[in-house]
């Protein structure tokens, strides 16, 4: 009995420890996996959870710059059970700032006086054939911009603790010895011609006119900031529309990294703070995504948060230290035998601790575009390993495009960076032993697959002989495993040894089967690379790279066979950064400058087109030329097409002639620009689709608009169209009149059916009245008073047949005939053998449904269902995701000529993107900007807070603010300091 009490006092205890433990675990796990921070706030009607307190919010003064407002407060919740740091502090901004685009009228100073530069001529264009623009077999392309190949949408999974796996550093296999690594020039910066205009003094009325335009940019960047700190925070992406978020890189917060500068630029510098307070929360050395994106990663996390410590003139300490943190993980991309970069590097220790090659089929944007980062950082830091990474790729399409490329020194958008030969390797191909790489059933899913440095030399297996077990439990012949303790890898069978043939031990590794006297290595080697573990890591790199030498052929940079060259996505960040290079280094490195020129040439030769529009605007468009492996001796067909990432060109052009003083070049920029600003007016919305085609002149200097030869090239079988309507025409009368004779015809039979069926009824009604009363129906003409002669079998052949006729007053024979006559037009109008007439024809009857289209009808169908501005001969993609590429060539054009309708221009595409994409959270992307009211696809990209809302600002800042003679942006419009 005391035994079963004791038992229910330990039974009563245990279920409260196991209350307590659950309890404690719950909240344990909420703080360990939860990350919902920016949830806390409280939404109208939503009552309060349990868990969490209010807290009155702080309040905040807007920028100076911004005019007094009144301010909204705004309830916070606070979770208590969390990391205070993870949870933005609440800011107060007035939601009601929007206000509608300015009315005032703008007394702006006169145009600027620059000075007349001839323009360079552009050679003629070959009109390309018609279905060059496409029709409505052509495949839709995906668009690079739209769906970057860095963007990984990540499946919402349940989360589940897991053992989290984290970056390693490895050791180098192919190292640059320190002596050999590629530092920064160094010396004086040279001499480099002014870009920006020396701005004069502003009125009154435009200088209130430029920050009214200013304000309103800056509310429209804190709203979406505001709904992304809300909704998003720590996460890559808010989806405006829903209110949700969304991480298609790595999860690392890539909007609020992306737009630490422009926080900084618009004066926000509460919000700022706060944002460089949570970046301890980013672990680079981790992620949900098994690769990293080194494109997308360089130019929006790395450059974002160098260009936040420059800006804020290096008083954040943090903002280096995190920059550095992930420039040592992306820097083992970089470690293959040409040191071309991995560019989506798998950063997991299984595969990062292998030998690796760069892509046979890299994209050329992703390659050529990460040098400006690097390089900031190397400046900062001091570090060379920085720059030489960067500097090598740099010189390694320098070498190509000296060698020579497919076309005149540009490159084609995919490149073979591998630098193996693969053709000479098939030839020259020798056997090579492979690496033994044990089995590791928890990393399974990320087994290594990349490059495996072969073993040094290729050993015959020696013969082995068993010794017979002689304690087999299951007969003779069994085999014993024998594992060592803690490492099953390294498990053997038993009694299994090779002998010399007078009984001695010999090595498992024969090196010959001569005499067996030879000295042989016994020492334990390295699994994964079948190395001596003893062996220094010196020597172990330096065996490897040789290894490495002789799996293939080295090369250059090289062609992947069929080549598309233009200036669009894939490929425009990598020219957009050879004169801003130069500019970051100071002109002491000339590369630059050469390889600027060289492309230049070849845009201006092969690529710049004048397109056939309808208000004759003298503007520019780069189109695109394909190069194939068959037909590479023959001229290509230069592909007019209209792209809005190609926007950027109007900006590199620009800044390129001013910075190598290109003269000429400045007008091409402006006319490039121009086509652009012509691109965002043509629309419905007034916003730029994602990419089209548009019919090109054939000169640029004479080009007017030809609608004939436009509907031409919108339907190129027009006359064999309007022939087949003609055709069709020609048939349908024969065929009317082939009915009008057969309506003839069947009129006529119908009365001779009828008129023989009549002659039939009357003899059939006169014998049946002969059967009945042979007088009764029968009326014999006599002379008046004689009486009635006898009947015809009375008077037998005396009396004539014609001279007796049936009585047309006896009402039975009438019935009958007409009864009889009825009935056979029944029949023959029932449509047996006879059709009913056709209809008189009607001009109000329905159109032919099988009547083919005309030339001008097709046209006139396709402009209307595929909503085609005017101009355009096709648009491959109608949407818009924020783009920032147009306006940012206006901002450059606008500070280095210093004109001020690229205000106005700008002001227009604000209010219409404005228009067209503002959701109570911030903005999103639409589907069609040829349809009106929009279709919202509910993403937000993290560049639209850093680089279009950025480039709009400083479109109406003052000249000094980012300033193009002290400041480099990078191609996500982050600002680098320029060597003074």
């Amino acid at each position: 009995m005391l035994r079963l009490r004791r038992y229910r006092v330990f039974l009563f205890f245990a279920s409260v420890i196991a209350y307590l433990f659950v309890r404690i675990s719950s909240k344990s796990e909420w703080i360990q996996y939860g990350n919902e921070d920016v949830r806390h706030v409280l939404q109208k009607g939503e009552e309060k959870p349990i868990p969490f307190t209010l807290a009155k919010p702080k309040t905040k003064a807007l920028d100076p710059q911004l005019p007094s407002q009144p301010q909204e407060t705004k309830e916070v919740l606070i979770d208590h059970s969390r990391p205070t740091a993870a949870s933005p502090p609440t800011t107060s901004i007035n939601t009601n700032l929007q206000t509608k685009p300015s009315t005032l009228a703008e007394a702006l100073p006169s145009t600027p006086l620059v000075a007349v530069i001839p323009p360079i001529p552009l050679p003629d264009r070959k009109l390309p054939p018609a279905n060059i623009h496409g029709t409505d077999e052509d495949p839709v392309d995906d668009v690079h911009p739209i769906a970057p190949p860095g963007r990984q949408e990540l499946p919402e999974l349940p989360e589940e603790p897991s053992s989290t796996i984290h970056w390693q550093k490895q050791t180098e296999h192919f190292p640059i010895a320190t002596g050999s690594l590629i530092h920064l020039p160094t010396g004086n910066p040279v001499e480099i011609p002014r870009i920006q205009f020396k701005f004069d003094d502003e009125t009154t009325d435009a200088k209130i006119s430029r920050e009214k335009r200013q304000t309103e940019v800056r509310v429209e960047f804190q709203k979406a900031w505001m709904g992304y700190r809300k909704y998003a925070w720590l996460h890559d992406e808010l989806s405006p529309v829903t209110g949700q978020f969304r991480d298609p890189f790595c999860g690392w917060a890539a909007t609020l990294v992306d737009a630490l500068d422009t926080l900084w630029i618009m004066g926000l510098r509460e919000e700022f703070e706060e944002a460089v307070g949570d970046l301890k929360l980013i672990d680079f050395t981790t992620s949900p995504r098994g690769d990293i994106p080194m494109f997308e990663t360089t130019i929006r996390y790395l450059g974002g948060l160098v260009a936040a410590y420059d800006v804020s003139e290096g008083k954040y300490a943090t903002l280096l230290d995190k920059a550095i943190e992930l420039a040592e993980v992306l820097m083992g991309a970089f470690d293959t035998p040409n040191r071309m970069p991995v560019l989506y590097y798998r950063w997991k220790p299984a595969f990062a601790s292998q030998p690796h090659r760069a892509s046979q089929r890299a994209n050329l944007a992703e390659l050529g575009s990460l040098s400006l980062e690097f390089t900031r950082l190397a400046q900062i830091t001091k570090e060379p390993r920085y720059y030489d990474a960067v500097a090598r790729v740099t010189n390694a399409l320098s070498e190509w495009q000296d060698r020579g490329t497919p076309l005149d020194g540009v490159f084609p958008e995919n490149v073979d960076a591998s630098g193996c030969n693969r053709t000479e390797e098939i030839l020259n191909e020798q056997p090579a032993s492979t690496p033994i790489i044990p089995y590791n059933p928890e990393n399974s899913e990320e087994e290594p697959t990349g490059y495996q440095a072969p073993m040094l030399e290729t050993v015959p297996n020696s013969k082995q002989k068993r010794e017979p077990s002689k304690d087999a439990q299951s007969g003779p012949g069994s085999l014993k495993l024998q594992i060592v303790p803690g490492e099953p890898s390294k498990g053997q069978i038993t009694g299994w040894e090779t002998h010399h043939a007078d009984g001695g031990l010999n090595m498992k590794r024969q090196l010959s089967a001569g005499t067996g006297n030879e000295s042989v290595d016994s020492s334990p080697r390295n699994p994964m690379t079948g190395l001596p573990l003893d062996m220094s890591e010196e020597g172990t790199a330096t065996v490897e790279a040789e290894a490495a030498k002789k799996a293939c052929q080295p090369q250059g940079l090289e062609s992947t066979g069929s080549d598309k060259f233009s200036m669009g996505g894939g490929q425009d960040s990598t020219y957009e950064y050879l004169p801003k290079q130069y500019l970051l280094l100071g002109g002491l490195e000339g590369k630059y400058r050469k390889m600027f020129n060289m492309t230049m040439n070849a845009v201006r030769k092969h690529m710049l087109y004048r397109p056939m529009v309808p208000g004759n605007e003298d503007i520019l468009f780069t189109g695109s030329l394909s190069i194939y492996p068959g037909i590479r001796d023959e001229d290509p067909v230069l592909t007019t097409e209209v792209e809005h990432l190609t926007c950027f060109i109007g900006g590199m052009v620009g800044l390129g002639s001013k910075v190598f003083d290109i003269a000429g070049d400045l007008e091409l920029a402006k006319k490039l620009t121009d086509g652009c600003v012509w691109a965002y007016q043509s629309t419905a919305l007034g916003i730029m689709p994602e990419g089209g085609h548009v019919l090109p002149c054939q000169s640029s200097e004479h080009c007017t608009w030809n609608e004939t030869y436009y509907h031409e090239a919108l339907d190129p079988m027009g006359s064999r169209r309007d022939e087949g309507v003609a055709e069709y025409e020609a048939n349908k009368e024969a065929r009317k009149k082939e009915m009008e004779l057969a309506r003839v015809a069947a009129k006529d039979q119908n009365k001779l059916v009828a008129a023989t069926a009549a002659k039939e009824a009357t003899e059939e009604a006169s014998e049946e009245l002969d059967l009945k009363d042979p007088t009764a129906s029968i009326k014999i003409a006599l002379p008046e008073g004689e009486e009635p002669p006898l009947m015809k079998r009375q008077l037998g052949d005396r009396i004539d047949d014609a001279s007796f006729k049936p009585s047309s007053k006896d009402p039975t024979y009438q019935e009958t005939v007409e009864s009889t006559a009825a009935e056979l037009r029944e029949e023959a109008d029932a449509g047996q053998n006879n059709p009913l007439p056709l209809l008189a024809p009607n001009d109000d009857a329905l159109e032919d449904p099988s009547k083919p289209l005309t030339h001008a009808e097709y046209v006139a169908s396709r402009i209307k269902q595929e909503n085609l501005p005017g101009g355009y001969t096709m648009i491959r993609s109608a949407k818009y995701i924020l783009r920032p590429e147009a306006i940012e060539s206006v901002w450059y054009m606008y500070r280095i000529t210093g004109d001020r309708s690229w205000q106005d221009k700008g002001w227009n595409m604000f209010t219409s993107i404005r228009n067209a994409t503002s959701t109570e959270f911030g903005n999103s992307a639409i589907a069609d900007v040829t349809t009106n009211p929009p279709y919202l696809e509910d993403e937000m990209e993290s560049f639209w807070l850093s680089e279009t809302l950025k480039y709009f600002y400083l479109l109406y800042s003052t000249p000094d603010t980012i300033s193009l003679d002290n400041w480099v942006l990078n191609t996500e419009a982050h600002p680098f300091k320029r060597p003074a």
